[in-house]
């Protein structure tokens, strides 16, 4: 006999203050204790009435190392990647809530707290192509990228704007110290930008 499933619009894990509903992201307890917990969106909220349980459908966020390209400078510290991998979880697994904002709302936070993640990329985490190269798998395929370096920006990673030309840099790109840059007045990254602004 199949069993019977009814889809719900909110739960209440019950020993938690934490309600669910479809749409919110949470942080999933992972196998090991020394593994940081899992992201996650909640896509659907299943009652399983054959095992008397509460299930969730979600769609996983990878962070930069789980996937096949691996960690880079450009990615922040708090980046994950909205993947097309859905899996069905028991409610039990759940350890709370946390907020995936874009890249845009993140740099808007006045504190980032230890539950805030930002998101620019989606990343395809079906079975490997060989004739797909591993940066092919995210979307989207270009972004605006930065400095001499020719890196996407990273919220983490200190940049000056010049003064003339408008460009951003990372100072350390033209051999030079944050904390000399900070004391400027202004701020040119080239002579010829320097000549331009006199």
């Amino acid at each position: 006999m199949a069993q019977k499933t009814n889809r719900v619009n909110s739960y209440n894990i019950s020993g938690t203050d934490i309600t669910l509903r479809r749409g919110d992201c949470v942080l999933m307890r992972p196998a090991e204790s020394d593994t940081p917990p899992y992201v996650a969106r909640v896509e659907r909220l299943v009652a399983d009435d054959g095992n008397n349980e509460m299930m969730v459908r979600v769609r996983w966020y990878y962070r930069p190392e789980d996937t096949e390209v691996g960690r880079r400078v450009f990615h922040g510290e708090k980046e994950i990647f909205l993947s097309n991998d859905y899996d069905m979880q028991s409610t039990q697994t759940i350890q709370g809530k946390c907020v995936v904002h874009t890249l845009q709302q993140y740099l808007k936070l006045k504190y980032v707290g230890v539950d805030d993640y930002f998101c620019r990329y989606e990343y395809d985490a079906g079975e490997r192509d060989p004739d797909v190269a591993a940066g092919e798998r995210f979307t989207p395929k270009r972004v605006t990228v930065y400095c001499k370096c020719n890196n996407p920006y990273n919220p983490d990673t200190y940049m000056v704007q010049c003064d003339t030309c408008k460009s951003w840099y990372h100072p350390s790109c033209l051999d030079l110290k944050n904390e000399d840059v900070e004391k400027l007045d202004k701020f040119f990254c080239s002579r010829v930008c320097q000549e331009d602004a006199e």
